[in-house]
């Protein structure tokens, strides 16, 4: 077994996968009025798994070339990557931890979209980013733990085959390269305290891009008081300095004060909350864990950060996580049991994600989700909901921009050849003075027809009802649907 508790993969694991495609598209360039066509899609997948007794690797990577017979489209490539490793440099001293992902990213909701996000030029960009960097720990005796953490990170984007420079859409300039640079120290309490626990934690971040440097510096302690087995009063106090190169439109930098509650029902059950100060403003936090049952989970998390979309890319990769097979999902989807939901796939990009505007804002979310694999019903639901408060002096629309939505799917084993699958979802945007509703359904049936090979039939449906002055705003910001039938064959090889 592997040296890393919980993995299931000892030693070195390498398979491959081909995928053959054919679709027929109402709308095949997520604009309005658009000629249909026949896309043609050839993929490969790999995966790729090396635990040892100090090293856990794990990649899943899937490349695929889209050909459109009536030419609607150029030629489109795109990657799609995840991958997570851990290093033991020096056992119980020092680890060496990286993320990286890679994947099509939509510039803005509001403008070019398909239906089961299908790339299509002008409104996506390919995207690459990752993360990594030690963390040396030393134990203070039976006092407290000393954990010193540095990480860095990057985000590139290119523009797909067929791409204008112009994007089309007013305040929507487009993802850029970014940069993040973060260092903390962090003394936890040991086993000499009970009741009483403690954190003490110093952190600066930096985020370099064209428009400039932001930076954030946070001084903070953290305490957690006993009252009985299972609640806990909460409490945090602190300062944050926040700075960036262009003054923004209100001073952030302030204290921090918050209180709050935490419930432990045994292992399976924990949830904390937080209310009171930060960014001069009133906030919030928290998280929400129950294990149902071995392969039954419900999670939240209630957040409150500044950053820019890029930032919000890279900040999705802390939601990466490994699992006990050598998969790797988002840890929302996480069973008690070490694996994963049968239906999650990790995003980079978070549900309800708003346009690339290139603003500096802060990001208020919540989040819920629900997964279950239980003998031949598997079920996935995600409810969402993000405030935008943009800070940077000049911009297009409102101040406040808002997301909200959910999506659900529901896949049963008819036999053990055939799996069917149904879902939908619904997202409202609030962005750029206006506000657009979106919809989707899909279904999808399967056929195992060897042991490495399996046909499958998907049929997916979009439409997106925009205001009246998003439709004034751009041609791209308008009403839309498409329509898309595939038939698919995958074989591993």
């Amino acid at each position: 077994m592997s040296g890393f508790v919980g993995s299931l993969i000892p030693g070195f694991a390498f398979g491959a996968s081909v995928n053959l495609s054919e679709s027929y598209a109402t709308n095949p360039s997520g604009i309005n009025n658009s000629r249909t066509d026949w896309i043609t899609v050839a993929g490969l997948g790999l995966t790729m798994n090396e635990h040892s007794a100090r090293v856990s690797f794990d990649a899943n990577y899937n490349g695929s070339v889209d050909f459109y017979a009536n030419g609607t489209q150029s030629t489109q490539f795109s990657n799609d990557l995840q991958a997570a490793t851990t290093v033991i440099v020096i056992p119980d001293y020092v680890n060496f931890n990286a993320k990286a992902f890679a994947q099509p990213v939509v510039v803005s909701n509001l403008g070019v979209v398909t239906a089961n996000g299908n790339i299509g030029s002008n409104g996506y960009r390919n995207s690459y980013g990752f993360n990594g960097g030690p963390d040396v720990t030393f134990h203070l005796g039976d006092f407290a733990t000393s954990v010193t953490s540095g990480n860095y990170g990057a985000a590139y984007f290119t523009e797909p085959a067929g791409t204008s420079s112009f994007t089309g859409i007013p305040g929507v300039a487009g993802p850029q390269d970014t940069t993040m640079r973060s260092f903390s120290e962090q003394l936890s309490s040991g086993t000499d305290f009970t009741r009483l626990k403690w954190t003490a934690t110093a952190i600066l971040q930096e985020m370099d891009r064209p428009q400039g440097l932001f930076s954030e510096k946070i001084g903070m302690a953290h305490f957690q008081f006993a009252l009985t087995r299972a609640i806990s009063l909460l409490g945090t106090g602190g300062y944050d300095a926040v700075h960036n190169t262009v003054p923004l439109g209100r001073d952030l930098s302030g204290p921090i004060g918050t209180g709050g509650i935490a419930l432990t029902l045994g292992e399976d059950f924990q949830m904390q909350f937080e209310i009171g100060e930060k960014y001069n403003d009133l906030s919030y936090q928290g998280s929400l864990r129950w294990n149902i049952g071995p392969t039954a989970v419900l999670s939240g998390e209630l957040s409150d950060s500044i950053s820019t979309p890029e930032g919000q890319l890279l900040g999705s990769l802390s939601g990466l996580v490994s699992t006990a097979n050598g998969g790797l999902a988002s840890s929302a989807n996480l069973f008690a049991n070490g694996t994963a939901s049968s239906l999650s796939s990790f995003n980079a990009q978070q549900p309800g994600s708003l346009s690339f505007d290139q603003s500096v804002s802060r990001y208020q979310r919540v989040t819920l989700d629900y997964s279950q694999d239980f003998g031949r019903e598997h079920a996935s639901v995600d409810i969402y909901a993000t405030k935008q408060t943009i800070l940077t002096k000049v911009f297009v629309g409102q101040p406040v921009n808002n997301s909200w939505g959910m999506n659900a799917t529901l896949s049963h084993d008819i036999s053990r050849l055939m799996t069917a699958s149904v879902g939908g979802g619904y997202t409202k945007y609030e962005e750029l003075g206006g506000h657009a509703n979106l919809y989707n359904v899909n279904g999808q049936l399967s056929y195992t027809l060897s042991p490495d090979t399996s046909l499958y039939f998907r049929t997916d449906y979009m439409i997106r009802d925009s205001s009246a002055s998003l439709q004034s705003l751009s041609p791209f910001t308008g009403n839309l649907d498409d329509l898309r039938v595939t038939l698919g064959l995958s074989h591993r090889l």
